[in-house]
């Protein structure tokens, strides 16, 4: 991961939490990010999720709104469904 945060974003698909891994103590945390269903956000859309986060730890993306997170996290819940059949 770099040194300036760009890559250390990660969202939940299902339920929209986006958050900045260098923000927040994981330790606090009672699941391992991969157990909670947490993906890194793509490199292409680091800048929507900073925009997004706007220097808060965590935020939520609204699972309808269209935007590029939004999208993102629909085609990830897509990708998970189509794996589980």
């Amino acid at each position: 991961m770099s040194s300036n945060g760009q890559k250390h974003k990660i969202m939940n698909p299902d339920t929209g939490h986006l958050v900045d891994l260098e923000k927040v103590d994981l330790e606090k945390w009672d699941k391992t990010l991969e157990e909670a269903g947490y993906i890194p956000i793509p490199l292409d859309l680091q800048m929507a999720a900073q925009k997004k986060l706007a220097g808060k730890p965590e935020a939520f993306v609204s699972r309808n709104s269209g935007g590029k997170l939004s999208n993102f996290a629909r085609k990830q819940r897509h990708l998970r469904a189509m794996q589980r059949k």
